[in-house]
């Protein structure tokens, strides 16, 4: 790794690790705010309590120092969609990874200035390098299957009789291998020992798919990988 070789600045002049540092800047001064207006307490309090628990979700590190549940509707919303993140590409952190995000953003932009100039010749860049058409229909292709997962995992749980909330958080908190869900149940300050036995083993084929990025898994149970 160049940074272990002394190589300080690759760290800061890769897009990826500058667009997951401004995520967790711009994350965590929006949820500070809206702690310290809703719960009333001191900046230093909100800030801290953002800061430790965005980065946690984010990471998928698991621990909490707040019940965020608690602190109303919109920061359930708010740590609901920050745990789709993650970290960046190679590291052990959870979600889709951040470098995703950036492919996507630039094939959306790529689209936008195809349509309004539909005769000009638009090349996506991702830390300087051109982005192929190739690496557009892989990124695009595992946000389908990632939330088609999502998806399944959530509606089976809500067979299994879990309430909304708590089905969409497991679901999602599954697949992208963060830790706490949300609710009164799996919730920062709840566990999931009171679910299902057969909630338990959805939720562990979900983390696994999660952990091992979905395609991995695919390949090895596809007849083809086999006879190859």
């Amino acid at each position: 790794m160049p940074v272990l070789r002394g190589a300080w600045k690759r760290l800061f002049t890769d897009s990826q690790v500058r667009f997951f540092l401004g995520l967790i800047v711009v994350l965590t001064g929006l949820i500070a705010l809206y702690a310290y207006r809703q719960l009333d307490i001191s900046v230093f309090t909100a800030l801290r309590l953002a800061v430790f628990n965005v980065t946690s979700i984010m990471t998928g590190t698991g621990y909490a120092t707040s019940d965020y549940d608690a602190w109303g509707p919109v920061a359930i919303a708010f740590f609901f969609s920050i745990m789709f993140i993650g970290g960046c590409a190679g590291s052990t952190s959870c979600g889709m990874k951040v470098f995703r995000f950036q492919v996507a953003l630039a094939a959306l932009k790529v689209y936008a200035r195809r349509l309004a100039h539909p005769n000009a010749v638009i090349v996506a860049r991702y830390n300087g390098r051109p982005l192929t058409d190739d690496v557009f229909v892989s990124v695009l292709s595992f946000f389908f299957v990632y939330f088609a997962t999502f998806a399944t995992i959530a509606v089976a749980l809500s067979g299994l009789g879990l309430d909304t909330l708590t089905a969409l958080s497991a679901a999602g908190s599954a697949i992208a291998n963060v830790g706490p869900g949300l609710g009164d149940i799996i919730g920062p300050a709840g566990n999931y020992a009171s679910l299902p036995d057969m909630a338990k083993l959805l939720l562990s084929a979900g983390m696994m798919l999660g952990r091992l990025e979905f395609f991995t898994v695919l390949v090895i149970l596809s007849p083809a990988f086999w006879r190859g």
